[in-house]
């Protein structure tokens, strides 16, 4: 019943008997087609013409206002990507220490053969940096402030602090204030002034002494302190703070050094002070490589 009075309004009975004569289902030919058509009376196909025209396309257009929205806000996300992910490099080169401030002006001393990589222009949102080598921070007070490596995370608010990172070893010594140690696997330590820490496969070993801050940082003033310091991480010392090769036998040469001194001006001086030359012989076989043998 509700059908049957649809059908009566949709359509008059002129226009339903057009319709009975236009029915065709899609598996006919245009051929097929044009025969049905051809049979219309002119009335009729301008009424099936008139009746088969689709609604015409809406176009919507946007205002100069809306395009300047929309370009302002590429704009914006554009310069957002870039300043997350652009990056600057610092390095200091083997033989050279190298004084970098960064855009909060906390300053950063890095060692010899060292380098720290950070964001400047997402440094308002994220004081965050990668080190690689040996650094000393002093950091300005504000935000959290993060140091990353390979194998641990220190953060710190507003401290001052150094951080030996090379190849395995990870060392951290807190100079003022407070700092946090996080390794990778989520263990965490926290030291106040005076504090040392080593990470040691993934085990932190604590010390605290009031001198570790003479040898810990003897770096940064241009001094050797070596106390029964084993002789290969001397030689890996000198060979970062003066850019030559120190070539030895490991197995042959396992004693250590003691020795606090100014830095030497040069390689051969340096060796021939921490070295007992009546037990060592020290030959410069090219310009920047040395051999280190027992007698």
């Amino acid at each position: 019943m509700e059908k049957d009075k649809y059908d009566k309004d949709l359509t008059s009975g002129e226009e339903q008997k057009l319709f009975s004569k236009l029915e065709f289902t899609y598996s006919r030919s245009k051929e097929d087609v044009w025969k049905v058509l051809d049979g219309l009376t002119e009335e009729e196909s301008e009424a099936a013409t008139n009746t088969a025209q689709e609604e015409p396309t809406k176009t919507v257009k946007m205002s100069w206002w809306s395009m300047g929205i929309a370009a302002s806000m590429t704009i914006l996300l554009c310069y957002g990507l870039f300043a997350r992910f652009y990056t600057t490099t610092i390095s200091a080169a083997p033989g050279e220490m190298a004084s970098h401030t960064l855009p909060d002006n906390s300053v950063v001393t890095l060692n010899a053969a060292s380098s720290i990589t950070y964001s400047p222009y997402w440094w308002k949102f994220e004081r965050a940096l990668e080190l690689k080598g040996e650094g000393f921070f002093e950091v300005e007070k504000g935000e959290s402030f993060k140091v990353h490596s390979a194998y641990a995370t220190t953060e710190v608010l507003g401290t001052s602090f150094n951080i030996y990172a090379r190849d395995e070893s990870y060392e951290v010594f807190c100079a003022t204030g407070k700092v946090s140690v996080k390794s990778i696997d989520a263990k965490e330590v926290l030291l106040k002034p005076g504090d040392f820490v080593r990470l040691n496969r993934s085990t932190f070993e604590k010390s605290s002494s009031k001198d570790l801050s003479k040898s810990v940082l003897s770096w940064k003033n241009n001094k050797f302190n070596y106390n029964t310091t084993p002789l290969w991480k001397v030689f890996s010392d000198l060979e970062r703070h003066y850019g030559v090769t120190i070539q030895f036998d490991a197995q042959e040469i396992d004693d250590n050094a003691t020795v606090v001194t100014d830095r030497p001006e040069t390689v051969t001086e340096a060796l021939n002070l921490i070295l007992n030359t009546d037990i060592y012989d020290i030959e410069e076989t090219s310009e920047k490589t040395y051999v280190i043998k027992k007698r």
